[in-house]
């Protein structure tokens, strides 16, 4: 097996340039940079993480925390977060606490115990501060997406989901519809809290009463949709516009409603959230959800960006970055009486 040494035989130059070369320092010329990068090649090389760690002190890791990893969205930022980490020379490494707080704390000892070189918190448990208190107070690089602490300086990414939510719902309101429902999230995640708070509001502006029997309460698990709509569509007074938490239990929705006999979107309209039509393969709908899209690329990337100027210096000041959603206009939405005036 092949070493520094080696390399620096082959490319001709001191192993200190080789080792500048591997790590991506600065201070090589361009020439001598593709010496020793060729002699890498010719000598099919890999660099010995565990030998790079002991030298500059660090795993190249980065740690990922989920609260749960069962919607198609985190596997698509998961991609993300993968893809930008790279460009930085850095794997990621993800776990998923199935909401439960012990496990997180585990998870949290286990990577800042010298497993990994900086950590990401994503998702928005209510019950998260105590342990960003202590993750800031031992100085550890750290970046958390989608969660707020007011009394806390974090390297915080926010998506507006109060905003957005808002948003989504005018549109029905817009186009007619006054008896809208909304089918929660885990309200225990402040994600789920704001949609459904920004529901209530876009009612409230347009002087729409709240209807409790309209709020279906779910956990955002498999078939949550489905059981949901279930019930909307067997009310004495039904909706006849449902927005609901994220895109799969819309596109459940939309199914359920189908074999019910319920047309989506002549009887129903439906607006989910996040728009991940494209990573949900197994869908069976022929129909496109109309759905808020949140800057998923970009949130990656800052993410990314946080936590690697974070791992530089840890005495870095502590950075804020809020991002909008956007509707996207699929095909299950529709007109409801006076609305879509010409």
């Amino acid at each position: 097996m092949s070493n520094i040494f080696d390399i620096a035989k082959l490319a001709g130059v001191s192993k200190t340039t080789v080792s500048r070369v591997i790590n991506n320092k600065p201070g090589v010329k361009d020439e001598t940079r593709i010496k020793v990068l060729d002699a890498i090649e010719q000598l099919d090389y890999t660099p010995n993480q565990a030998a790079r760690s002991l030298v500059s002190r660090k795993s190249g890791v980065i740690g990922v925390i989920y609260n749960v990893f069962n919607a198609s969205i985190y596997l698509n930022l998961a991609n993300l977060l993968e893809k930008y980490a790279a460009q930085y020379n850095y794997n990621v490494v993800f776990c998923s606490t199935n909401d439960d707080c012990d496990s997180k704390l585990r998870y949290v000892q286990y990577f800042t115990s010298g497993t990994a070189d900086g950590l990401i918190l994503f998702g928005s448990d209510c019950r998260d501060s105590e342990i960003v208190k202590k993750i800031i107070d031992s100085k550890y690089p750290l970046v958390v997406i989608e969660n707020y602490f007011k009394d806390i300086k974090v390297n915080d990414i926010i998506i507006d989901n109060f905003n957005g939510a808002k948003k989504a719902v005018q549109y029905l309101i817009d186009l007619g519809h006054t008896k809208i429902a909304h089918i929660t999230g885990n309200i225990s995640h402040k994600v789920a809290l704001e949609r459904l708070n920004g529901y209530k509001e876009a009612l409230k502006e347009n002087g729409i009463e709240y209807n409790e029997d309209y709020v279906i309460f779910t956990d955002a698990g498999e078939s949550s949709g489905s059981e949901a709509i279930e019930k909307l569509i067997f009310l004495n007074d039904p909706p006849t516009a449902v927005f609901t938490f994220n895109d799969m239990q819309g596109y459940d929705a939309i199914q359920k409603a189908k074999e019910i006999g319920v047309q989506v979107p002549q009887d129903l309209s439906i607006i989910g959230c996040d728009n991940i039509y494209e990573v949900l393969h197994y869908i069976s709908s022929n129909l496109r959800l109309t759905s808020l899209m949140q800057p998923i690329e970009k949130i990656a990337q800052s993410a990314i960006e946080l936590i690697m100027k974070n791992i530089a210096n840890n005495k870095s000041e502590p950075q804020v970055l809020s991002f909008d959603t956007e509707l996207y206009y699929g095909e299950t939405c529709s007109c409801r009486e006076s609305g879509c005036d010409d």
